[in-house]
């Protein structure tokens, strides 16, 4: 099968591990600590971390989180304990993930959105021994303090510190006790990522050295980032893309961060025009609602040269427009899941449009086949289950065993997402498993309705769900934000829909809504929408 090859010509060799064997670039290093030792000795003093008023220089940053480790250390932190963070985008996040990583413990991300028995189930789940909590986020914390269970103490990163807690300022600001780093194998676990469950509670993905550094690698390769590039984080750092697509492969390659807390599309301008950012990586409707601003004409945004978008589905329109807004950036659709460490396929620039209903081809390190229902693959533009293998899988859910052997098959990731492959060695994205929508019988994907209704020029976004039918059991329905200043009626959209599609799949409802809610990776919460709309 054709996938990319590596643009900076990066040697891949076949290597084995107690749990697999496959490629991997041969000139790696060995884990996260590593990593960020290699970036130390190269460029100690080049600005590597940006946010909220603060510039850390990489040796900077290495040193805090030496004092961080100690600190955690001296609590009793050690090599395989868990510590949750229920921190923002933000320095102090890295700050904490590194000093967990050189004491060879796990860290656990929270999703900063949820309340308390939310964080309550995946901090005792995980069976966190310390939280490190935000003052932003303790709120909706502090319903969860009665319910843990494994959790010894909690640092609280603000200033009024609540009782029970202890400031993390003594933390930021203990001595560095010499450079700590644990003994680490490629295969040792770095995080548990907790991703969402459409039923049941979410399953916590066991992440590891060696796929996270591999995605750092991809992304710093496919969008050669080298001096004098500068990465800008939006995305979640609980989400997989922003921790290693965005912020390991900039450190990777050793240049700056710029982790924006809360994303507004006016801070988002303002932000990449002051730094200078060259490189995104993150969803498209970022760009498209940005090139879409009032004040967009009000910046100078040519360093801007790289975009890496998924999550979320990219049009020919949306393509277009950004090149006309933004005509040196270079934009690559791509695919990832957390499973899979993130970085699964990527566009080649010059084939973005042309292939833009395509999700990119396989980066160097990766298999990929199409499946039926039964397991059996399908030949070349078969529809089914898209499997993946590589050295980037997870090891498994945590103590999950049931859904670790029914999502892991003789070495292949199921990832539950419907697709095909082409001739070409492109992949297609043609649903989820849980979004596809079973109207009588009648499979009918998402994202097909959603890619033709955004052909609609009054159309800035749109969303099509199943909604409950006693008859057929589900019928299409059609979540649609306008332009600026467009109106339209629900029939315009359905004849888009009519000229296109098969009557079956035009959606019986059309919505109008003023945007659609996102979650804090930006990906569309289609739960929130999947209800009969009033008769108008």
């Amino acid at each position: 099968m054709e996938r990319l090859s590596s643009k900076r010509g990066w040697e891949i060799v076949e290597e084995e591990w107690p749990d697999c064997k496959g490629r991997c670039f041969k000139n790696r290093p060995k884990s996260l600590v590593e990593m960020l030792s290699g970036a130390v000795r190269k460029y100690p003093d080049r600005e590597g971390f940006i946010g909220d008023d603060e510039r850390l220089t990489f040796a900077q940053f290495d040193r805090i989180t030496n004092g961080i480790a100690a600190g955690l250390r001296r609590t009793g932190v050690g090599p395989g304990d868990r510590v949750s963070l229920l921190l923002g985008i933000s320095i102090d996040f890295m700050l904490c993930f590194f000093a967990v990583m050189k004491l060879g413990a796990i860290a656990v991300p929270l999703n900063t959105r949820f309340k308390g028995e939310e964080l309550a189930y995946e901090i005792n789940d995980s069976g966190s021994k310390l939280v490190i909590v935000g003052q932003e986020y303790w709120e909706q914390f502090s319903p969860a303090l009665s319910r843990l269970k494994t959790v010894e103490k909690i640092f609280f990163n603000g200033a009024d510190c609540p009782p029970g807690a202890t400031l993390f300022k003594e933390l930021r600001e203990h001595p560095a006790e010499g450079s700590i780093a644990a003994t680490q194998q490629e295969t040792d676990t770095t995080a548990i990522m907790y991703t969402s469950g459409t039923t049941g509670k979410p399953k916590g993905a066991i992440l590891h050295h060696r796929g996270m550094i591999a995605s750092a690698m991809h992304a710093s390769d496919f969008f050669q980032l080298q001096a004098g590039d500068k990465m800008i984080c939006s995305v979640p750092l609980f989400h997989i893309t922003g921790l290693a697509v965005a912020a390991l492969s900039a450190i990777f390659s050793g240049i700056p961060c710029v982790y924006l807390r809360t994303f507004k599309v006016t801070s988002f301008l303002e932000i990449v025009a002051a730094e200078k950012v060259t490189a995104f990586i993150g969803v498209i409707n970022i760009l498209w609602l940005m090139v879409n601003h009032a004040d967009f004409g009000n910046y100078d945004f040519s360093s801007f040269r790289c975009a890496g978008v998924g999550g979320s589905p990219a049009t020919e329109e949306m393509v277009n427009g950004i090149r006309t807004k933004l005509p040196r950036l270079n934009v690559s659709v791509g695919y990832g899941l957390t499973e899979s460490h993130g970085f699964e396929t990527s566009t080649p620039y010059e084939d973005t449009v042309r292939m833009i209903s395509a999700v990119g081809k396989l980066v160097p390190l990766l298999d990929a086949k199409i499946v039926d229902e039964g397991g059996v693959e399908l030949p070349v533009g078969g529809v089914g289950e898209i499997m993946l293998r590589s050295i980037m899988t997870t090891k498994g859910y945590w103590r999950n065993d049931e859904a670790t052997k029914a999502t892991i098959v003789d070495g292949w990731l199921r990832t539950g997402d419907i697709g095909k492959l082409d001739e070409e060695g492109f992949v297609y994205l043609l649903d989820r498993k849980k979004d596809m929508i079973n109207r009588g019988g009648e499979k009918i994907y998402c994202l097909e309705v959603e890619n033709v209704i955004m052909n609609c020029p009054k159309v800035l976004e749109v969303a099509v769900v199943g909604v409950p039918d006693r008859v057929l059991g589900e019928l299409v329905k059609a979540c649609v934000a306008l332009k600026p200043g467009q109106s339209a009626e629900e029939e315009e959209i359905r004849d888009y829909c009519i000229a296109e599609l098969a009557d079956y799949k035009v959606p019986k409802f059309v919505e109008f809504v003023e945007s659609l809610p996102r979650n804090p990776a930006g990906k569309v919460v289609k739960g929130d929408l999947r209800y009969v709309p009033e008769k108008r």
